[in-house]
């Protein structure tokens, strides 16, 4: 009996997951990542939902049977200390969008994750691990001709239940006890114009955290395909950075987006999501506040 057809009689191999689609592995965790050629195959498997994060372009087409959600819909910009939805208002937004605590979640955006990102944090904050981000997103899905959609889904509302979840929030007073801290990385996912105050995006104050180190989130893309770059230049990148697989982390941006991508692809690399937390407050709260010590540029 060959290798494949044991496999089929023992029950490893599932219709709903070919063989072929998936690359070999590149990163620690390859489960956090999906091509293509995989959602492609994958489209009208029952447990498996699609979550379209653009924020325009859902009605004039979109990866079939997928669903829409607002990015601005996970997350409150008036509920410090965290700025999180909820439980029961996050549970009740996942139960109208058909996901359930078992459904594997594929998320995409058309800028390379930056949307798409901040939806993997939240859901393993509250508990689901079981999502992955389309490598290349939207832009890769039309470059490859795949097929889209105008229809509308109307997916059956599913119990979503928040539990206990593996990465962090941190707060303000988290990042100011961060501050100088050996024991925590500070990373600053923002432009280089906003950390030198340049590029100020609406907020009152510009700089940057003392001690915080910056990994531009763009960084780790490939400039023309908007994919996650090769595990060994994003290991790479975070090395160069003094940023060990053991570390604690404290990743801010303006509104949690950025950052977001920052911590996935981290534990892309296979670090602990325990140790992986997002400022949610971001610029938005430190830069706006008067009691939070801001470096500028000399």
């Amino acid at each position: 009996m060959s290798l494949l057809r044991s496999a089929l009689v023992l029950g490893f191999v599932t219709a709903a997951v070919p063989l072929h689609a998936q690359p070999a592995a590149r990163f620690v965790r390859q489960d956090l990542i999906v091509d293509t050629a995989w959602l492609a195959a994958n489209l009208t498997a029952p447990n498996v939902r699609v979550v379209d994060m653009r924020p325009r372009g859902f009605a004039e087409g979109h990866v079939p049977g997928s669903v829409w959600l607002d990015n601005n819909a996970i997350r409150n910009p008036k509920a410090p200390p965290t700025f999180l939805p909820t439980p029961a208002e996050f549970a009740a937004a996942m139960g109208r969008l058909g996901i359930s605590n078992t459904t594997r979640v594929i998320v995409f955006d058309e800028r390379g994750g930056l949307y798409a990102a901040r939806l993997w944090w939240i859901l393993n904050y509250y508990g689901h691990a079981n999502v992955a981000l389309l490598d290349g997103g939207w832009p890769k899905w039309m470059a490859e001709r795949r097929p889209t959609s105008t229809d509308t889904p109307a997916p059956v509302a599913a119990t979503f239940t928040v539990k206990k979840g593996t990465v962090g929030v941190a707060t303000a007073d988290d990042m100011k006890a961060a501050i100088n801290n050996r024991a925590v990385r500070l990373i600053d996912a923002r432009t280089q114009g906003e950390i030198d105050g340049k590029d100020l995006r609406g907020i009152r104050r510009g700089g940057y955290i003392e001690s915080s180190i910056p990994v531009y989130w763009e960084d780790l893309l490939d400039a023309s395909s908007r994919a996650v770059k090769p595990a060994k230049d994003v290991e790479t990148i975070w090395r160069s950075k003094g940023v060990a697989k053991d570390d604690q982390v404290i990743v801010y941006c303006q509104v949690g987006m950025r950052a977001s991508y920052d911590l996935w692809t981290l534990a892309l690399l296979g670090h602990d999501l325990t140790k992986l937390k997002n400022y949610y407050g971001a610029w938005e709260e430190w830069g706006n506040r008067e009691d939070t010590p801001i470096k500028t540029r000399e």
